[in-house]
C-alpha cells in the first residue's frame, strides 16, 4: 500500500536493504541513489537520510504496528505508512508485509538483485475539514442550550473497522436509538441537547473547536468513543472507559464508571450462569463478560483536544487497548463483536442521557455516587502516599494534600449542572471533613507531618497566563507547535517531556503541566500537583518546560 503523504514519483531500480535506516552506519558502504531502500522503520523516519541525503528514488517499509505482546507474530499484516506532513522535500514511500521483506532479504542476503517498480500519481492540495454534526435539541427553556457531545472520528485508513469505524457507528447508534425513543414516547426530550460529531483525529477536532469556540463554551461533558467494537478473543482487546485529566476534576466519569461497573456485572452474570436482568448480548454476538477496566487519564484521540487546557471540557474515554491489528489491513469488520458495539453504545449513550437530564432533584443520589468513588480514589492515594514514605515523606504529605483538594472540586463540578442546596452543601462540607480527617491519620500523614517540601530555587514562585494564541495542544497528527517553534528558535526538548515518575510520565506530563497553568497557580504549586499524580517531579524540569512555552509564545509571565 502507499504511505501517507507521499508525492509523485516513478522509478525502476534495485532495492537495498538498510535495516532500520535511522542512522549514518545503516548506509555505510551501500550504494543506494537511485535505488528503493527496504527498512523496518516508519518512511517519515527514514526519509531525510536516506532520500535527502543519500538520494534513495524512494522508500519502502515493513515497520510493523504499535508495540503489544503480540507485536510481529503476523508477518502478512501490512502496517498504515506515513511520511512528514510538512515535508522539505518529496518523496514516496510504500508499505509491505513481513513476509515480504523477509523474503527479498533472503534473496539479497544471497547474492541476488531485487528490482522493483514504483509509480506514483499522488500529492497535497489545499482542502477543508467537512464535519457531520446532528443534534437532539433540549426541551429546557433555561439549559436547553448546554450540550452533551459524543464525539468519535471518522477518518481511518481502509480498512479500519475497529479503528475507528466502530466508534463512528456506535454513537451513531445512540443518536438514532435515543431520537426513536424519544419519537416514540417511550423517554422524554432530555433537558440539555445532546449533539453527535464525526470529526477526523485530532486535528479535525482542533479546526472545529477553534473555528467553532462556541462550541467548547456551551459543552459541559463530552463522550468519546475510539476504538469500542474489538472482539477480545481475535484483537486481545480490553475495554476501557478512561477519566479526564487530574487537572479538570470532574463527577462525569463517577457517572460512566457506575454505568460500566452496572456492565460487568450483569453481563458476568450472564455469561456464568446464562441468566441476567440486562445481559447486553446481540443475536449476533458473543456471550462473555465484559470486564471493562476504568483508568486513569491516557492520551491518544480526540477527547485530550476537548479537555486541553485551551478548551477545559471534561471528557468520558471509551476505547479498546491493545488491538493486535490496529493500523493494518487486518483491521477489518470480521474482527469487530456487535455484543461489544452494543455495551460501549449502552455504557456512553446511558451516562451522556443521565447528564442531558441531571437535575437537582438527581443531586443527593449522585452526592452518594461522588462520595463512594472519592473513596475508591482515596484508598488509592492513601496506597500510593505509603510508598512514599521514609525519603519521599514531603511527597507522601502533598499527595494526600492534592487528593483532599481534588475531591473538593469533584463535588463542585455539579455546580453547572445543577446548584447543590443550601443542606446538601453544608453536607458536602461534612463529607470534605471526614475525609480530610481520614487522611490525615494515615500512617503516611503522620510521617510526614513534621517535614515540607521546599523549593530552593526563585523561579518556583513564578506564575504563568496562557496567552490567547495558539488554541489547542502542542501537538496533533502530522503537526506539533512545539517542535515547529523549538526548530525555528533552536531550542532543545525540554526534559520534562521524556521524564517518567513512578505513575506515568513523558508526553501526559508536559500536557498537564501546560492544563495546570491557569494565572494563579505557582510554578512549584504545578510542580506539587504534577508530583501527585505522576509521582515526583524535579522542579527543574517543570521550570525549563514552562519557560520554553513562554520563549515560543505559549506562555506568559504575570507581572503582577
Amino acid at each position: 500500500t502507499l504511505a501517507q503523504d507521499s508525492f509523485s514519483g516513478q522509478a525502476t531500480t534495485d532495492l537495498v536493504d538498510v535495516g532500520a535506516g535511522t542512522s549514518a552506519a545503516d548506509y555505510e558502504g551501500k550504494e543506494v541513489r537511485g535505488k528503493l531502500v527496504l527498512t523496518s522503520s516508519q518512511p517519515g523516519a527514514v526519509a531525510e537520510l536516506a532520500v535527502a541525503r543519500h538520494g534513495a528514488a524512494g522508500i519502502v517499509s515493513y515497520a510493523q504496528n504499535q508495540k503489544t505482546a503480540w507485536w510481529g507474530e503476523d508477518e502478512n499484516q501490512v502496517r498504515w505508512g506515513h511520511l512528514g506532513s510538512f515535508p522539505e522535500f518529496e518523496t514516496f514511500a510504500f508499505m509491505v508485509s513481513l513476509k515480504q521483506a523477509r523474503a527479498w532479504q533472503q534473496t539479497l542476503a544471497a547474492g541476488g538483485r531485487v528490482r522493483l517498480q514504483a509509480r506514483v500519481d499522488a500529492g497535497q492540495h489545499p482542502g477543508s475539514y467537512d464535519i457531520p454534526t446532528a443534534v437532539i435539541r433540549g426541551a429546557d427553556p433555561v439549559v436547553g442550550s448546554q450540550e452533551i457531545v459524543f464525539s468519535c472520528h471518522l477518518d481511518h485508513q481502509r480498512p479500519g473497522a475497529n479503528d475507528n469505524a466502530s466508534g463512528c457507528a456506535a454513537i451513531l447508534e445512540v443518536a438514532r436509538s435515543l431520537g426513536k425513543l424519544i419519537d416514540d414516547g417511550r423517554i422524554e426530550r432530555p433537558r440539555r441537547t445532546i449533539r453527535f460529531v464525526w470529526p477526523a483525529e485530532i486535528e479535525g477536532t482542533i479546526a472545529l473547536l477553534n473555528a467553532r469556540p462556541e462550541l467548547a463554551e456551551s459543552t459541559l461533558a463530552v463522550i468519546h468513543m475510539d476504538m469500542v467494537g474489538g472482539d477480545a478473543a481475535t484483537t486481545k482487546a480490553v475495554f476501557h472507559i478512561t477519566r479526564s485529566p487530574r487537572s479538570i476534576p470532574s463527577f462525569i466519569n463517577d457517572v460512566a464508571e457506575e454505568f460500566g461497573r452496572f456492565v460487568n456485572e450483569q453481563s458476568d452474570r450472564f455469561a456464568g450462569s446464562g441468566r441476567a436482568d440486562y445481559p447486553l448480548a446481540d443475536p449476533e454476538g458473543g456471550k462473555e463478560a465484559l470486564l471493562a477496566q476504568m483508568v486513569d487519564f491516557t492520551m491518544g484521540s480526540d477527547h485530550q483536544i476537548w479537555t486541553e487546557g485551551s478548551f477545559r471540557v471534561p471528557a468520558i474515554y471509551l476505547n479498546d487497548w491493545p488491538d493486535r491489528y490496529i493500523h493494518t489491513h487486518a483491521d477489518d469488520a470480521g474482527n469487530i463483536d456487535p455484543t461489544k458495539l452494543l455495551r460501549a453504545a449502552f455504557i456512553g449513550g446511558a451516562s451522556g442521557l443521565f447528564l442531558a437530564d441531571l437535575d437537582t432533584g438527581d443531586v443527593p443520589e449522585l452526592a452518594a455516587l461522588i462520595r463512594n468513588s472519592g473513596l475508591r480514589r482515596s484508598a488509592e492515594a492513601l496506597a500510593r502516599a505509603d510508598r512514599l514514605l521514609g525519603d519521599n515523606q514531603p511527597e507522601a504529605a502533598n499527595l494526600l494534600r492534592f487528593q483532599l483538594d481534588f475531591e473538593r472540586r469533584v463535588l463542585e463540578s455539579t455546580e453547572p449542572f445543577a446548584p447543590m442546596a443550601p443542606e446538601m452543601r453544608a453536607g458536602a462540607m461534612i463529607w470534605l471533613s471526614y475525609l480530610g480527617r481520614l487522611l490525615d491519620q494515615s500512617p503516611a500523614a503522620a510521617a510526614a507531618a513534621d517535614s515540607a517540601r521546599t523549593d530552593q530555587d526563585d523561579l518556583a514562585g513564578r506564575i504563568y497566563s496562557r496567552n490567547t494564541e495558539p488554541k489547542g495542544p502542542m501537538s496533533g497528527f502530522g503537526y506539533s507547535y512545539l517542535e515547529d517553534r523549538l526548530t525555528a528558535l533552536d531550542l532543545r526538548a525540554p526534559g520534562l517531556l521524556t521524564f517518567q515518575g513512578l505513575w506515568g510520565g513523558g508526553s501526559e506530563l508536559g500536557y498537564e503541566a501546560l492544563n495546570l497553568v491557569d494565572g494563579r497557580r505557582t510554578v512549584g504549586s504545578i510542580r506539587d500537583d504534577l508530583s501527585a499524580v505522576y509521582g515526583p517531579v524535579p522542579i527543574e524540569l517543570v521550570i525549563e518546560y514552562l519557560e520554553t512555552l513562554e520563549r515560543i509564545g505559549v506562555l506568559t509571565t504575570d507581572s503582577g
